[in-house]
């Protein structure tokens, strides 16, 4: 068959070539597809292929796999941390094989002394031709060719079987150090160069400094290999962190209250707002904080506001922890708690009295913070189903955004600030009646060292509401005005009335007044103040209880008054024993007596007199221990001229 009518045959479709000829190959076609004539040319000759194949069969049956070759090929780098391709690998390593096998064979026909090397080395290179079925090979198919390539690896080794477009580097345009440098400098450069700019910029360096131009092509290679380095710089380190570093893999905790995490997110759920200027805008938007109690993804608190703020997050945190004590009983708090880092000094003591351990996460660090997913999941479970929803944040390509034409038609059915409260509110209490059953039996699973119970004097003192003045104690205690109604509260801790001199500020939770926190303005003192009994007029509508609690304030003022007074004397016992031996230290020569105390101080007699006594001599000192009610008839009382010195004013 001719070349021309073969080549016709292929170009209709009438002949199947299988592989194209060229660089050493042989053009190969399907047999099969062949016209009738050729075809039975071709299975005639396939004894004398046979035939060739035996004569093969020498240097087939010495062929092994060369182990060391094949380690040497995997661990070759081209590079560094660049290897050869896997096709590679696998070609050079068998034409190791092969090349060993024709090396072996033609010292076996050496040692006879019958070898003629050119018939040899035509054979081999047949054979090795005809062996690419079973042992597929790339070595020359030229004898001479062959000879030169077993001499080069006889000499130079597995090396020499590698392509030099691998091993040799004079063909590269960028190859000096700084040459790479101003390449992975413009490549990035934090304005996101194209791979166009990026080469014009560097062929304006490079005709300065005598260096190959380079083209996009080239750029765009050096970008795809080096693009982890280049990331940090076009993307930025949030991007960089989030993409290319490494992340941990956690598990979530096996039971309730073990960590919470904590995080603000702008809803994506549209509202109405009309400003003072009387213009309806329809772009707002409210900020919820979320308490995720990460152990089923339950959201233990949250808050409602224009924007995040402290304000707003001790909300959430309170929200939780009333929500606890709905669960529960008792407020707890969490073993650990995960928050960003924003207002972290102002925000550290509400952190540290909701949680055990507190472990912000790192700053601009979203995947370690497992409610950042979570608001994802509101975003496409709940909020995407409302007619008000706004898409998924403003990064998000087209596909995923709501039709800004149907947005626009249906804006004036958008919610007030109060219906978008509402929405949000729903959304949340929807999340918690679904969970709250797996909620509880974490709970359950809860163990009792790691139950932390919350004092009521800690949630007041962080989380209370404070009154706006200060407030000084009263005999009816202190009366701060709550909620618009002025309210009494007192304590029967006996050292309240001691601090009289203070003011004090009020710390109450607005769901619960019956008791409040009393803080001082410096914070080192806190009394936890009950709030007044309050107790009828009239007798007969004395009601159960209240002659209890009557009683209860009577034997607390009978027991304050008589330690009171009992102190009173102790201190006056131990003073008296203090002037008693100041006066036998001191001379009284020249010292007068102080005179008329009766006029100046009503003390009755144990007859409860005063007049009498007032006109008759001045008594002993009533803190001596031999003080009687007798009167003293020779009380002699020394006079002098001087005047009274401070151990007079002690007598």
């Amino acid at each position: 068959m001719s070349a021309d009518r073969l080549y016709k045959l292929c170009q209709r479709g009438r002949v199947r070539r299988v592989q194209t000829g060229g660089n050493g190959r042989e053009a190969l076609y399907d047999v099969e597809s062949l016209p009738e004539p050729i075809r039975v040319q071709v299975y005639q000759r396939i004894s004398d292929r046979e035939a060739e194949e035996r004569a093969a069969e020498p240097l087939s049956q010495l062929i092994e796999i060369d182990s060391a070759a094949v380690r040497y090929y995997s661990d070759y780098e081209v590079s560094p941390g660049v290897h050869l391709p896997n096709a590679r690998q696998q070609l050079y390593a068998v034409n190791c094989a092969v090349l060993n096998a024709i090396i072996q064979l033609l010292k076996q026909l050496q040692s006879q002394g019958k070898v003629s090397l050119q018939s040899f080395w035509q054979q081999a290179a047949e054979s090795a031709l005809r062996l690419r079925d079973v042992w597929v090979n790339d070595l020359p198919t030229n004898p001479r060719s062959l000879q030169r390539k077993c001499q080069l690896y006889q000499s130079q080794g597995y090396e020499s079987l590698i392509h030099r477009g691998y091993r040799n580097s004079n063909a590269r345009k960028v190859d000096s150090e700084e040459q790479v440098s101003l390449l992975l400098h413009l490549l990035s450069h934090y304005n996101n160069l194209d791979d166009t700019m990026v080469a014009r910029l560097y062929n304006v360096i490079s005709d300065q400094q005598s260096w190959p131009q380079i083209s996009a092509s080239t750029v765009r290679s050096w970008r795809i290999d080096h693009q982890s380095l280049i990331a940090y710089g076009r993307k930025g380190e949030t991007r960089y962190r989030s993409e290319q570093t490494m992340t941990v893999r956690r598990k979530r905790p096996t039971s309730a209250l073990a960590m919470w995490s904590m995080d603000g997110w702008t809803c994506e759920l549209l509202y109405q707002s009309t400003n003072g200027k009387r213009v309806t805008t329809y772009h707002n938007r409210m900020t919820v904080v979320v308490v995720l109690d990460v152990s089923c993804n339950y959201p233990i608190g949250y808050a409602i506001g224009e924007h995040e703020s402290p304000a707003l997050i001790k909300e959430a945190l309170r929200n939780a922890l009333l929500h606890t004590r709905e669960l529960t009983g008792q407020m707890l708090r969490t073993n650990q708690l995960q928050s960003d880092h924003y207002a972290i000094k102002t925000l550290s003591p509400l952190y540290a009295a909701v949680a055990e351990r507190v472990t912000p996460a790192r700053v601009r660090n979203a995947k370690a913070k497992p409610v950042e997913a979570y608001f994802n999941y509101l975003n496409t479970t709940y909020c995407q189903t409302y007619s008000n929803w706004a898409g998924k944040g403003i990064t998000t390509r087209d596909g995923k955004q709501p039709n800004v034409d149907a947005l626009n038609a249906l804006r004036k059915q958008f919610p007030d600030r109060q219906g978008i409260i509402a929405q949000i509110s729903h959304i949340i209490e929807q999340e918690r009646t679904l969970k709250h059953a797996e909620y509880m039996e974490l709970l359950e699973a809860l163990p009792a060292q790691h139950r932390l119970p919350l004092s009521r004097e800690s949630y007041l003192l962080h989380y209370g509401e404070t009154t706006q003045r200060t407030l000084a104690i009263s005999p009816q205690g202190v009366r701060p005005t709550l909620l618009g109604i002025r309210r009494e509260y007192d304590t029967f801790d006996r050292s309240w009335r001691e601090h009289s001199s203070e003011r004090w500020l009020i710390k109450y939770d607005p769901d619960d007044l019956s008791e409040v926190l009393a803080v001082n303005p410096e914070g080192t003192l806190r009394y936890m103040l009950q709030e007044k009994y309050v107790q009828p007029m009239a007798l007969i509508e004395r009601t159960e209880g209240d002659a209890r609690e009557l009683e209860r304030v009577m034997t607390y003022n009978k027991e304050l008054e008589r330690d009171t007074r009992q102190a009173l004397l102790d201190h006056r016992t131990r003073a008296a024993a203090v002037i008693n031996t100041t006066q036998q230290q001191l001379p009284l020569e020249g010292h007068e007596q102080i005179k008329g105390l009766l006029g100046r101080l009503v003390l009755v007699d144990s007859k409860g007199q005063h007049k009498d006594e007032r006109s008759r001599e001045l008594r002993p000192d009533p803190l001596e221990a031999d003080y009687t009610d007798e009167p003293l008839e020779t009380l002699e009382v020394e006079t002098s001229t001087q005047t009274d010195t401070p151990y007079d004013l002690l007598w």
